[in-house]
């Protein structure tokens, strides 16, 4: 009896210490910060620099509780202040040590601290399901969490063009449009870091700041490009040695990392941005210095997002010919193509990256935009081209907002595969072009894919083995012989006859991609491995699904 007193008095003593311990008035609670969420701390340096960013280097150390770790760059953000900012990929405890070059200066050097990474409990799958990879062997982009990623990108030239509250209204629309990714260059950023990143370039930086955060803010993912247009490591490399882009990239990815994006290196920087084409003295394929830029900014991102080279027309660089392929990091394409829209589709151009792209990830990064060199079916038609040719998503662009305020092409009308854009087209302002109804019919096409499994769809380019074709021009995939997506763009009623199929019942129904509505469905038996499909419901463009019935 008096060993149980015992122990019940020590289980009541031990309780009450915890009770304490947990209401102690003296203790700070841990802070507590959702997972995949960017978390910002800030120092304040003890000691004075002539030149903060070139004479200290601070990182800091992220551990988790069951050892993984991050080593994050800070950046210099004015006067004595550094900052990081680190977006947690694991749930648990985390505790941080600042490491400064500068040892002596106990204001950046050997601080630590604390936070717990909580579940996520807002509504963006970026941060339901994680960042995106570029995995071996895919084709497609995934989560962190394996499932697959829906590219449809908005593409924004100059982004700190535009005053902030317009561009919150564009990707606010995108956002309710379908589009899950901004493609973006900093042209027109404000800084000139051609004499070494000083306090005067800050407030431009900052500028960006707002833009990435707000993109990060609505669940998009940010593909994004560095620094300045490609052209400035061409006339002014002089300014630009390698320790100092390697600074640059570094403190690019101390800013941007934190955020869900995508590396795109430069505008058409692979293989060459066209030197060599026009003859200028810059450089070679070989000497492309923006290979160097690519290698920096892989080496000191600690999330390793997926990385690539803004590729050249594919007149002029495919995978085969790509000056990036071997390039320590680089694991999708972005590929430049705009594929024919008045005639049978040319399938060398995606075939060269499903056969010569390494099993790396495709997307049509850049076609013809909106209003500048097409028109909407021509806009629209890139998309379903793309996804149905093993490019597993498609970059947009629309006049005013592929690059705000340009005057660029619009002296004399363009006419391109049969499609006439006028110079009062070419002129159309952003809160007209925002609403254009192809964004609207780019989501209807998300929302056909993401009814199916579009991850498993394997191109057939122009094989009569699977499709028997009857005067139409049409993108064709299929799951096996389980499922067909076929896309006819020709401008009248022809369509083919479908092969390779088995003998038994399918399911057959037209999708109308400018409505985004299915006009009709049928199940039809197959007895000798072929469907006769019959003209199209009327001459526009139409998708049609065939899927063996249940």
């Amino acid at each position: 009896m008096r060993y149980l007193k015992f122990i019940i008095g020590l289980v009541f003593a031990l309780t009450l210490f915890a009770c304490g311990e947990e209401s102690d008035p003296g203790k700070d609670p841990v802070e507590e910060i959702e997972q995949w969420l960017v978390a910002e701390y800030s120092f304040e340096s003890s000691l004075d620099y002539d030149d903060s960013f070139n004479e200290v280097e601070l990182d800091v150390l992220f551990l988790h509780e069951e050892g993984a770790e991050y080593f994050i760059p800070a950046f210099w953000d004015g006067d004595s202040t550094w900052r990081v900012r680190f977006a947690p990929p694991l749930q648990g405890s985390w505790t941080y040590n600042t490491r400064c070059s500068d040892t002596e200066n106990d204001g950046l050097h050997g601080l630590t601290g604390e936070f717990r990474c909580v579940s996520y409990t807002g509504e963006h799958l970026i941060y339901q399901k994680g960042f995106i990879r570029a995995l071996p062997g895919n084709r497609y982009f995934t989560y962190d969490d394996g499932t697959p990623f829906f590219y449809l990108g908005d593409t924004h030239a100059n982004i700190p063009a535009n005053r902030l509250e317009n561009f919150k209204t564009i990707i606010d629309k995108r956002v309710e449009q379908g589009f899950t990714i901004i493609q973006s260059q900093p042209l027109e950023a404000g800084y000139d870091l051609s004499n070494g990143l000083t306090e005067n370039d800050l407030s431009y930086f900052s500028n960006l700041d707002e833009r990435f955060k707000y993109v990060a803010d609505r669940g998009l993912v940010h593909a994004n490009a560095q620094f300045f247009f490609v052209s400035t490591l061409g006339w002014n490399r002089a300014n630009y040695p390698d320790a100092y882009l390697e600074k640059l990239a570094r403190y690019w990815v101390a800013r941007y990392s934190a955020y869900p994006v995508l590396w795109t290196t430069a505008q058409e920087c692979d293989n060459d941005f066209n030197f060599a084409e026009h003859q200028h003295d810059y450089y070679t394929a070989e000497t492309n210095p923006w290979k160097r830029v690519a290698s920096y900014m892989h080496q000191y991102d600690p999330y390793k997002h997926p990385l690539t080279a803004h590729m050249e027309y594919a007149g002029y660089t495919l995978a085969s010919t790509s000056s990036f392929r071997e390039v320590e990091g680089h694991n999708w394409w972005a590929v430049q193509w705009s594929p024919r829209k008045d005639g049978v589709m040319y399938s060398e151009v995606p075939r060269n990256f499903k056969e010569k792209g390494q099993g790396k990830v495709t997307i049509l990064f850049e076609g013809s935009f909106d209003y500048l060199w097409t028109n909407h079916f021509g806009a629209r038609m890139q998309g379903w081209s793309a996804y149905l040719n093993g490019m597993y998503g498609y970059g947009y662009g629309a006049a005013d907002i592929w690059l705000y305020n340009s005057t660029y092409n619009m002296d004399a009308p363009t006419i391109r595969d049969g499609i006439t854009v006028t110079i009062e087209q070419k002129q159309t302002k952003w809160p007209e072009s925002m609403e254009f109804e192809t964004a609207y019919q780019l989501g209807y096409m998300k929302d056909f894919f993401q009814d199916i499994p579009w991850w498993e769809l394997f191109p057939r380019f122009d094989s009569q083995q699977w499709l028997y074709n009857m005067g139409s021009y049409y993108a064709l995939a299929s799951i096996a012989s389980e499922l067909y997506v076929v896309y006819f763009y020709n401008r009248d009623l022809n369509t083919g006859r479908i092969r390779n199929l088995n003998n038994t019942s399918y399911t057959v129904q037209w999708f109308n991609p400018r409505t985004g509505l299915y006009i009709s469905s049928e199940t039809v038996t197959i007895r000798d491995g072929t469907y006769q499909i019959g003209d199209k419901p009327d001459e526009n463009d139409w998708v049609l699904l065939m899927k063996k019935a249940n």
